[in-house]
């Protein structure tokens, strides 16, 4: 999952040990049979019978950034792509890895070969046969641009060379080296279809960052359901594949609004103009979980608030913002506790790493979040030599003000309370900042400006929301992805190079310690300060049946292949 108020955002319901997953995913020779990707009435809970068809109309606060694959990075695009877009594996109900299009699998003797068998008989909503060509053209696509316009999707292929289809119904995947999460990479693996994305490609992949799947007519899906008509700000709706390789859902449609407050949403909800509201604000759960006409969902989640710096060593201002010590001393003034009462109304708990305990045992349990501390903060400040000018406001090397602006994307829960939070701590330091207010589409392109070289930013709030295996969010802060998941300019070749080690390390233990170092590393450079852990809260008319974790929309085609209204 990637950012959300811009995947950043879901829950899940328990911590999963990735041993297992590991284990799964590095048994050389062993072949590997799902236990089922699809819908199906078992999937159904309780004795509430099954009422065939209708839509489900989902509400969010939350928009698409894009749905073209190449250039979205929220959290609703990763849903959409996962529901309308063959991947090879996906997790269930349990968390466990099995197959979407993916019947079985096996690996060579010296794990840098997979050999994927494919469901047979998918077809794309246009009627084309889906085979196994597409997964290979997809996967080499991304390969051949991974360095440019296919970045976004490059680490989900980390240390595969080659894709190959010897039949319609195998992929054959070769890898330089025998990787450590093969399996977790490939649930967001999305596969396209050949006969549409080849002849958008161009000269040097530049038709892919300029692709729009609905540019045309409806998208062109393959998984269960299909975009039939997208609308960013608006309601974008879904309709049932009649291609799908798996058990066909119960719904025939899926329509999802974007409503500009929560306020709003959930009037819609209670008005019966929604069946679901994806996030009920924490403030409003215990009103929400006694009315007796709703079901109020409420999970873990690896949703965490995040504070990015700019850490590029070449930024043109504010060059005090590099150092350490001033970052340290501003993640000591970070009120946690109040952002957990106030913005989360207790749903939540402090955060200090990147991971979050759904990562066990990745997640670094040495780190942990600094005691609020204000006078701590400001012997910290002047220690390292910034004094306070005449107006109290402390001054850089550069002779530049501690006057910091930064960006806050309008969707992100709670973003408003949160800024004015840290406004005022750091007030208490001699610091000023003030908000830039955008849009999750505009706020990324200003982090990165000019033209992706990280010079003109400050800092930034927002949020992330990781997956399981922990190698995604690891990997946001490589050098390689400047220009593709960065949000904060940081580039550490020392980094970069546990990373490798990482994703290369079969031995669950040895690979936990080189992740809990990486952890280390950034919690010594500081290229985000993170502040809260989140807890979600969605809700769902009782007229509805058959609901999963919310966490695992992102993950899984699952939930929407078996909700269901009760009959």
């Amino acid at each position: 999952m990637e950012r959300e108020g811009s995947m950043r955002k879901f829950i899940l319901g328990a911590v999963l040990l990735l041993a297992m997953t590991v284990l799964a995913a590095c048994g050389g020779g062993a072949s590997t049979t799902p236990g089922g990707g699809g819908g199906g009435d078992s999937a159904a809970t309780g004795d509430t019978p099954v009422k065939e068809g209708g839509i489900f109309r989902m509400g969010t606060t939350s928009y698409p950034d894009s749905i073209n694959p190449f250039v979205g990075f929220s959290a609703l695009s990763y849903i959409l792509w996962t529901e309308t877009y063959p991947t090879l594996v996906q997790y269930d109900a349990d968390y466990k890895i099995v197959g979407d299009w993916a019947d079985s699998w096996e690996t060579s003797a010296d794990g840098k070969v997979w050999t994927f068998k494919l469901a047979p008989g998918g077809k794309w909503s246009d009627g084309k046969p889906m085979t196994a060509a597409d997964a290979a053209f997809t996967g080499n696509l991304i390969i051949k641009y991974a360095d440019g316009p296919a970045a976004m999707l490059a680490p989900f292929l980390t240390h595969a060379t080659k894709l190959e289809a010897p039949d319609d119904t195998t992929v054959v995947i070769t890898y330089d080296k025998a990787a450590s999460n093969v399996l977790p990479q490939l649930q967001q693996f999305f596969i396209l279809p050949q006969h549409v994305v080849e002849p958008i490609v161009g000269d040097k992949g530049k038709g892919l960052k300029k692709w729009n799947p609905t540019g045309d007519g409806p998208q062109v899906g393959g998984g269960s359901f299909f975009i039939d008509k997208f609308e960013k700000k608006g309601t974008t709706f879904l309709k049932k594949n009649p291609g799908y390789y798996r058990t066909a859902p119960h719904v025939d449609a899926i329509g999802i609004t974007v409503y500009q407050n929560a306020d709003a949403m959930l009037a819609a909800l209670k008005s019966d103009q929604l069946d679901s509201a994806d996030t009920v604000p924490p403030t409003l759960a215990k009103q929400w979980s006694a009315d007796p006409k709703f079901t109020l969902q409420i999970g873990d989640s690896s949703f965490l608030y995040d504070i990015p710096i700019n850490s590029n060593k070449n930024k043109k201002d504010h060059k005090e913002l590099l150092d350490p010590k001033v970052k340290q001393a501003l993640n000591v003034a970070v009120d946690r506790q109040q952002i957990i009462d106030t913005v989360l109304a207790g749903y939540g708990v402090p955060s200090a790493t990147l991971l979050t305990p759904l990562s066990a045992p990745y997640m670094n349990t040495d780190i942990k979040p600094p005691a609020y501390d204000i006078a701590a903060a400001n012997k910290m400040l002047d220690d390292a030599g910034y004094k306070r000018g005449a107006d109290g406001i402390r001054v850089g090397p550069d002779g530049s003000k501690f006057e910091w602006e930064v960006i806050t994307p309008e969707n992100v829960e709670g973003i408003d309370r949160l800024f004015e939070i840290l406004k005022t701590s750091w007030a208490e330091l001699g610091i000023t900042i003030t908000s830039k207010k955008l849009d999750s589409t505009a706020a990324f392109e200003a982090i990165g400006a000019p033209d992706w070289k990280y010079e003109d930013f400050d800092m930034a709030i927002w949020d992330w929301v990781g997956y399981i295996d922990p190698d995604f969010m690891l990997s946001v802060v490589l050098c390689n992805q400047l220009g593709g998941w960065s949000d904060t300019g940081y580039c550490n070749p020392a980094y970069d190079k546990l990373y490798e080690e990482q994703g290369v390390t079969l031995d669950a233990a040895k690979r936990k310690d080189i992740v809990w170092q990486m952890q280390d590393t950034l919690n010594t450079d500081l290229p985000y300060l993170w502040v809260a852990q989140k807890q979600s809260i969605a809700a769902y008319s009782k007229n509805w049946g058959g609901l999963s974790e919310p966490f695992l929309i992102g993950l899984s085609k699952i939930p929407w292949d078996v909700i269901h209204q009760n009959g």
